[in-house]
């Protein structure tokens, strides 16, 4: 089973989703998307990224378009506290997003989701790496 990746700029928050899943999966966590990046650079066992949608510097759709581009095969998942329609459909059509959850999100429900992402990125057929534009 691949690992997750959860990304936000809230220490707080990473921390307790990693005492939170860290029996049931493998998770890591990154502080933004640029340390995000650089993990997933150098680490091929990510099969999920969940990102947060508003972080100080690369905000969550733009990560995970650039998540879509570079590592196409990876699960994308947005954690967000305001979902709009607008910022819905620009995920979907930018970051190719597999799931929303919306802050507060219930563990079971997160769970649930984690499970489902990771058996669907199980079917795909290994992670492609696009090269750096």
């Amino acid at each position: 089973m691949g690992k997750i990746l959860f990304v936000d700029d809230d220490p707080n928050l990473l921390a307790g989703l990693r005492r939170r899943f860290r029996k049931e999966f493998d998770i890591e966590c990154a502080e933004g998307a640029g340390a995000a990046l650089a993990l997933l650079e150098a680490d091929d066992g990510v099969a999920v990224v969940v990102s947060d949608m508003r972080m100080p510097g690369i905000d969550g759709i733009d990560f995970l378009a650039i998540v879509a581009r570079r590592f196409p095969a990876l699960i994308r998942i947005m954690l967000t506290g305001n979902v709009d329609l607008a910022t819905s459909t620009d995920a979907l059509r930018r970051g190719k997003v597999f799931r929303f959850l919306q802050k507060p999100c219930p563990m079971d429900e997160m769970a649930a989701t984690l499970r489902l992402a990771l058996e669907t990125s199980a079917g795909a057929n290994g992670r492609a790496l696009v090269p750096a534009d």
